[in-house]
């Protein structure tokens, strides 16, 4: 789909140049990176592809886009690399990382790209070509043939791996390779894999090591230094002094090598360039695995990853609004040729986004050149910005959005959080920067979700600059509050909306108190109307800054994320129902099947009732009253003449009704009732409206429902879009009768607050 006509991308992408024009005369050096994320387009009812975060046609769709990626985005001189990704609590092994890398300085990382194995392998390698491989490899290292290790699968009791301690260290001369051998504190000195289908080099026994007097240290090195050298008569460090090492598998038919964790760029290309002099001294193919090259030391390069029911790409930073474009619109392609897409469905037939993130990440071409350490202040500018305008944090969000999302503001942790942030940023000066460790130090206890973990915040700056974390002091800031836009245009102008900030912000600093907001922030702001409106107040003061943002430019994100249900003319009035935002609460003591991604209760939904008088009297006219399924509703003025809004919250599906109905029949009838009300899924909605003096009905409509099954995993998920479809239309608006069902007397005025109408909550009865 395309979100935007020719004339209306044109306009976006000048403003684009406009804003690199600025960003280039300010000195900024700012670079964006982003994490879109895909879903299979064919097959939309698998649980790899709703919330589970490995399968096998992810693996299989994940090499093939690497692969596209590779030939379209790479240089020439790229590492094919099948990396191990991260290692989430509850889960036993890590999750894979498919990765392409390669130098920023134009050198090759690897030259023989046919020696980097294929999909499938052309031959099976057997394990004396892995005993010559290792043999070699040890030479052209410098490292004696004694250091080299057979490792044991203790599964089949047999020999799958050569295992090579292994690391750069400096001597008086040089910077030469040094190995050590390995004891072990067990009887028997044989290396015994853990059990587990991943690499040789994730199960090494190193908790049965024997521990050394003292570890040996890495030689810290950059590309531009004098290369690893080969030891002449072997470098031997103390046994165990050692403990990270190179290991060479024998694993489905492949010759694999799994790359040691070095943190120091020159000795991992220098380890890597040994093995392919060996590969190409032997002809044989191999696959690199393990480790990824340390970023950030003139290594770039982007990485595929699983996640819960979707495909993540960590796509690669650019420096220039029109690299973005380029680089967004060519992975997009790629995406869709693999047969991957940008849209998923709700039981409803509402289209939604993939489910996983599209974080966008600011930093510059090296840590030290980052604009958020050299001017802390545009941190705060930004947070307090997106503070100040709720619309920024829910319209580009995914579906579960609050206090236990997986990008809470920072007014939905803690409650003094508003305060403590006040005063850290009162330290903070456009003028004089502070230390980076004092600026990651003021703030890495402070922009936290609820549970105090800085990944999972709105603004996460867990790759600033952390001090007990030097490999991830990055000087990035990750932007989380970002769901996967179902159009790529669409997700470009995210990213300018970002950069039209930083550029503002760097000229005129953005330095406010927050608002307290209480509960207008939900019961207000998760409406489409006040999101759309404090939306156009964003555009009114990004033009006031000089950048000429369109507010219709943003109409397909509204569109999208809150859909009209459907509209209905009644005497005097046009009422439309709306789709708006709900908060899920995180599960207690629940994981998903086969997964280990959050269960959250998205058994409730919200709904927006906008109702527009056909001649609004220039005085102003009075609301009518509005009734759903007995309750009154509160209705607020809106900014036009004759425009009013109201919200209600209902329960529309449960998964746990079967067991809570029985559970109920044994409570008295009354209290039994009243918790029915509370738990049991509406089926439909009654919308009623009454003239406010006369007490005449107007009419009304029915919304009906989607299926309310019990089971996640039922088949009231649509599972093709020509369903989806079906299920949206039988969702559409029916007539009710004119015919009131409340006689005057139960029509009384509901004098409240900004209050979202709770269909479940028996205090509002």
């Amino acid at each position: 789909m395309s979100g935007y006509t020719a004339a209306q991308w044109q306009s976006i992408d000048a403003l684009g140049d406009q804003v690199d024009q600025d960003l280039h005369r300010l000195g900024v050096g700012l670079t964006m990176g982003g994490e879109p994320t895909y879903v299979s387009a064919t097959d939309l009812a698998s649980l790899q592809w709703r919330y589970q975060a490995l399968g096998e046609d992810k693996r299989r769709m994940g090499e093939q886009l690497l692969r596209r990626l590779q030939h379209q985005l790479a240089p020439q001189g790229a590492l094919l690399h099948h990396g191990v990704g991260k290692l989430y609590p509850g889960e036993p092994f890590p999750r894979w990382a498919l990765g392409c890398f390669w130098r920023e300085d134009g050198q090759p990382l690897w030259r023989q790209t046919d020696l980097l194995e294929k999909e499938e392998p052309d031959s099976e390698v057997t394990w004396e070509t892995l005993t010559v491989f290792s043999q070699k490899l040890a030479k052209v290292l410098g490292i004696p043939k004694n250091c080299v290790m057979v490792a044991y699968d203790g599964e089949i009791q047999q020999p799958v791996s050569y295992v090579l301690p292994i690391l750069p260290v400096a001597t008086a001369t040089a910077k030469q390779w040094a190995s050590c051998a390995w004891t072990l504190t067990t009887q028997s000195q044989d290396l015994i894999l853990a059990p587990g289908p991943t690499p040789a080099g994730m199960r090494l026994p190193l908790a049965k090591l024997q521990q050394p007097a003292n570890l040996a240290t890495e030689s810290a090195g950059s590309l531009q230094d004098a290369p690893v050298q080969a030891a002449q008569e072997g470098t031997i460090l103390p046994d165990n002094s050692i403990q990270v090492a190179l290991c060479l598998d024998l694993r489905n038919g492949r010759l694999q090598i799994f790359m040691p964790p070095l943190l120091a760029v020159r000795g991992y290309v220098d380890l890597l360039a040994a093995i392919e002099q060996v590969a190409t001294v032997l002809q044989q193919p191999i696959v690199v695995e393990g480790y990824r090259p340390p970023l950030n030391q003139g290594i770039q390069g982007f990485q595929i990853t699983p996640d819960p029911g979707v495909l993540e790409v960590n796509i690669h930073p650019a420096g220039s609004w029109a690299d973005l474009v380029v680089l967004h619109s060519t992975l997009d392609q790629a995406a869709a040729d693999c047969g991957l897409a940008t849209i998923r469905y709700e039981r409803d037939g509402r289209p939604i986004d993939t489910g996983g993130g599209a974080h966008i990440t600011l930093g510059a071409a090296h840590p030290s050149a980052s604009p958020l350490l050299r001017r802390p202040d545009l941190l705060q500018s930004l947070v307090t910005y997106w503070q100040h305008h709720p619309s920024l944090s829910y319209l580009f969000a995914g579906q579960f959005v609050g206090p236990t999302s997986q990008s809470p503001r920072i007014d939905e942790t803690s409650p003094n959080s508003l305060d403590q942030l006040e005063m850290a940023f009162a330290l903070f000066d456009p003028q004089a920067s502070l230390p980076p460790e004092v600026v990651d130090h003021l703030l890495h206890h402070l922009l936290v979700d609820i549970t105090g973990n800085t990944h999972r915040a709105a603004f996460c700056i867990d790759k600033l600059f952390p001090g007990n974390n030097p490999p991830m002091q990055l000087g990035l800031l990750e932007l989380r509050g970002f769901a996967m836009p179902p159009d790529g245009q669409m997700r470009l102008l995210q990213m300018l909306l970002v950069r039209a900030c930083v550029a503002w912000f760097w000229q005129h600093p953005y330095r406010q108190t927050f608002n307290r907001w209480q509960a207008a922030l939900h019961d207000k702001f998760l409406l489409p109307h006040y999101i759309q409106t404090d939306l156009a107040a964003v555009v009114e003061e990004l033009n006031q800054a000089g950048y000429s943002f369109q507010a219709d430019w943003f109409t397909p994100f509204l569109e999208f994320r809150c859909p009209a249900y459907g509209q209905m003319q009644l005497p005097g009035w046009r009422m439309e129902l709306r789709h708006a935002l709900e908060p899920w609460p995180v599960l207690a003591n629940e994981t998903t099947t086969g997964g280990t991604s959050r269960p959250v209760d998205d058994t409730t939904e919200r709904l927006q009732i906008k109702l527009q008088e056909e001649n609004p009297s220039v005085g102003g006219s009075q609301a009518p009253i509005l009734i759903c399924n007995g309750r009154q509703v509160p209705l607020h003025a809106g900014q036009a003449l004759g425009e009013f809004v109201a919200g209600v919250r209902y329960r529309a599906r449960s998964y746990h009704w079967e067991q809570l109905s029985s559970a109920l029949k044994a409570l008295p009838a009354e209290k039994h009732q009243r918790l029915s009300v509370y738990l049991e899924p509406a089926v439909t909605l009654r919308f009623e409206l009454f003239a406010r003096e006369t007490h005449a009905p107007l009419g009304g409509c029915l919304y009906q429902l989607a299926s309310h099954e019990p089971l996640r995993d039922g088949p009231n998920w649509p599972i093709s879009a020509s369903q989806a479809k079906e299920c949206w239309e039988r969702r559409i608006l029916a007539l009710a009768s004119q015919d009131s069902i409340y006689s005057p007397a139960e029509l009384m005025l509901l004098n409240s607050p900004w209050v979202t109408t709770d269909l479940r909550d028996p205090r509002q009865r």
